[in-house]
């Protein structure tokens, strides 16, 4: 006899599954301990939520089911769990959880990474990582990159999510000439070097497509392009790698302006 699902486990498997039912929705999934601490910290309420039977009283997750806020989980024989789980070894534990509205509009006058037609999902939930761990608090992701609320890009963030505010489906023909700060692309073919900018002020940097690169639309709208020096017969370096030199070169000038200033005054 068939085990009878129910309505939230039905709904796992379609989120888990599907981008336009995510869309639809505004909700997603999330897997592993480690993402649903994040979530919690944060104060993020999920609309429902499974163990896997063998982990149930497991210390992290019994931390997470004493959140007085949190509903009850349901506990799942580990067989099924596993059935619904994308992960190849299941972590115990998912949400289904609605995403956060982003703001109304793009940002004109504040510093932001954007990720230009960006396909990869580690690449982007590294490049979330690196911005949250660098300081840039604002990520917009143009029109045709893989979408930033995906499990799998949620997976590889490990919860930058959650320190970050995100924004999709952005137009850069109708964005890009509203914003108030300097737009700079990365690209190999760029004549002056990364190091060689000021990034200390409001700038957008703009990250494209792990294989061809900026899309012609932001490559228009660009004040200037920069480059990562390589040594010769090395081809390119991957998107998620490059993205991250340039958010903690822009770091690193901050952190150096902050510490010239402090060293004037004393």
């Amino acid at each position: 006899m068939k085990a009878v699902r129910s309505p939230a486990l039905r709904l796992w498997g379609r989120l888990a599954e599907s981008t336009h039912v995510r869309r639809r929705e505004r909700q997603t999934v999330l897997e592993g301990v480690h993402l649903l601490q994040g979530y919690q910290a944060k104060g993020g309420i999920p609309l429902h939520w499974f163990i896997r039977a063998s982990v149930a009283a497991d210390p992290e997750v019994s931390a997470l089911r004493r959140h007085s806020l949190w509903p009850e989980a349901a506990v799942l024989a580990d067989d099924l769990f596993d059935e619904y789980s994308s992960l190849q070894s299941p972590g115990g534990v998912a949400a289904l959880i609605s995403w956060p509205a982003a703001p109304a509009s793009f940002p004109t006058e504040e510093s932001c990474l954007v990720l230009d037609g960006l396909q990869d999902p580690g690449n982007v939930g590294t490049l979330l990582r690196s911005a949250a761990a660098a300081g840039m608090p604002t990520v917009v992701c143009a029109s045709g990159t893989v979408q930033v609320w995906s499990p799998k890009v949620l997976r590889a963030g490990m919860g930058a999510h959650f320190q970050l505010t995100l924004h999709e489906g952005a137009d850069l023909r109708d964005w890009f000439p509203c914003y108030a700060g300097t737009i700079l692309g990365a690209e190999r073919e760029a004549s002056r070097a990364y190091d060689d900018f000021d990034l200390t002020g409001t700038v957008a940097l703009v990250i494209g497509n792990e294989g061809a690169g900026l899309t012609p639309d932001a490559r228009k709208l660009l004040h200037d392009r920069i480059h990562i020096p390589m040594a010769t017969g090395v081809e390119s370096l991957n998107a998620g790698v490059a993205g991250s030199i340039l958010l903690f070169e822009r770091q690193r000038q901050i952190r150096a302006g902050k510490k010239g200033r402090q060293e004037q005054q004393e």
